[in-house]
């Protein structure tokens, strides 16, 4: 079977051809899903990106996850003359969600590996004591992370690392909107006493 890439707009004669890729893949022809890969890929990939930036590696794994998911269920999909790509985002965020929350029950080394929140957050230096001194709040940053509770660490992260926004965080943690907003002020409470505490 040949079939040449066409880019991500779906039209009407992608609609079809689409569907009739889709037809193949059902009846197990992996070069028809390998093109229903390329189809979405990128889509899916900077979905799952901007979820859980600035780890690229778990967006690279979570995204072959989700295609590897699709593969083993796409023989149940039902096609309702709309692009696929609605389902593999269903997927997709099943997937990030999946993973975090499974990151409570973990232990969680986002703490050690922030190295991000250096860039992000350490002021400009221009000498070799403001360097030491910027070093030394970024430790006490990291210290006082490590003080508060898993969860505080995964709203802190989606919230503010991520650029998730509530809603997005309160579907990722699978709670209410409300329940992120109480627990982000308790994260931005815990951590600003735990800061001051690591500094005094």
């Amino acid at each position: 079977m040949n079939i040449q890439a066409h880019d991500a707009t779906l039209d009407g004669s992608a609609d079809t051809r689409e569907s009739a890729l889709i037809a193949l893949a059902q009846q197990g022809d992996p070069e028809a899903f390998a093109e229903l890969y390329r189809m979405h890929h990128g889509v899916i990939a900077a979905l799952i990106a901007r979820r859980v930036r600035p780890n690229t590696a778990l967006a690279e794994d979570l995204t072959a996850d989700v295609f590897t998911k699709a593969w083993a269920k796409i023989p149940g999909f039902t096609w309702n003359g709309t692009s696929m790509r609605a389902w593999l985002c269903t997927i997709a965020r099943h997937a990030v969600a999946d993973h975090f929350k499974t990151a409570t029950t973990r232990n969680l080394t986002f703490v050690g590996q922030i190295t991000q929140v250096g860039d992000a957050w350490a002021p400009v230096v221009s000498n070799t004591e403001e360097t030491v001194l910027s070093s030394l709040a970024l430790d006490d940053l990291r210290h006082a992370l490590s003080e508060i509770t898993p969860r505080q660490q995964i709203v802190i992260r989606l919230r503010f690392l991520g650029e998730m926004s509530v809603r997005e965080t309160a579907r990722t943690m699978g709670t209410t909107d409300g329940a992120v907003k109480t627990l982000q002020w308790r994260a931005l409470d815990s951590l600003r006493k735990a800061y001051l505490g690591a500094v005094a």
